[in-house]
């Protein structure tokens, strides 16, 4: 009775599950399922995407409402959207496969490796999608029409909480140090966006230069959010580097006096 568990665990799976979880390597077995999982999200992302793009092409090409010139630049952009998928998985894919390959000790792995790889995956996939939708709005504007565009294809909100992982961590510190204008100053900073939507498109085949500032912007924004990227993974590394050289003092304690000997 006492031995029965025992028995039916190696008569039922050869205690193979047990075996699996005593000799799971939390280094390199990990990495690897940290690499599928990104490999598999990637391909989930590209179908999503396509298959929204496609059913939101097809329902405002078949608006009655909607021109013929805007049909025409519809499917065009279509295109484009469709296309944009492409680089976006790759993005995923090999950010993901970079991380799974990543040589660091599993704590430098979760709290630098890992949020640094999403950070850039964010920023990445967002550039892409804005100079696509800024591409779009071009379209736009040489069509003179409202032509099918949009951002909202897919969901990585779950990874979303990263990217603003460094802003709020430096916020937290400056607040602590009653440096709270320095806060508000970058938050401004960070936030700062270009209007890039045209209000011109009337069908007139009028070309207006405020629209076409409209459409620069756009373009000007996708390298606004680049550099905020950088910055936001400079400032990680920055508060990374605190706490790592913090821990390391903390391990070894020392002061640096020097002291003298004197004759």
């Amino acid at each position: 009775m006492i031995d029965f568990p025992g028995m039916v665990n190696q008569k039922i799976m050869n205690a193979e599950l047990n075996t699996a979880v005593a000799n799971f390597d939390s280094q390199s077995g990990l990495k690897s399922y940290i690499k599928t999982i990104y490999q598999v999200l990637a391909v989930v992302v590209l179908l999503t995407m396509e298959v929204s793009i496609i059913a939101g092409a097809l329902d405002c090409i078949s608006d009655d409402k909607c021109s013929a010139m805007s049909k025409i630049g519809s499917i065009v952009t279509s295109l484009l959207l469709m296309y944009s998928a492409f680089p976006i998985a790759h993005i995923i894919r090999s950010r993901g496969e970079a991380l799974g390959d990543s040589k660091s000790a599993i704590v430098g792995f979760w709290f630098k490796d890992f949020v640094i790889a999403n950070i850039r995956i964010l920023g990445e996939v967002a550039a892409v999608s804005a100079f696509i939708a800024a591409t779009c709005v071009g379209l736009s504007f040489l069509f003179d029409a409202s032509l099918y565009n949009t951002s909202n294809t897919f969901n990585l909100s779950g990874l979303g909480e990263l990217t603003a992982l460094p802003g709020e961590a430096l916020n937290q510190l400056l607040s602590a140090l009653k440096l709270d204008y320095i806060s508000e100053f970058i938050a401004n900073i960070t936030a700062m966006r270009l209007d890039s939507e045209p209000t011109g498109l009337l069908g007139d085949m009028k070309w207006y230069r405020n629209d076409l500032l409209m459409v620069a912007g756009g373009f000007i924004n996708v390298m606004i959010g680049l550099a905020i990227m950088y910055v936001n993974i400079a400032i990680y590394n920055f508060l990374y580097g605190m706490v790592e050289t913090f821990s390391k003092w903390i391990q070894n304690p020392s002061l640096p006096i020097s002291t003298k000997n004197r004759s």
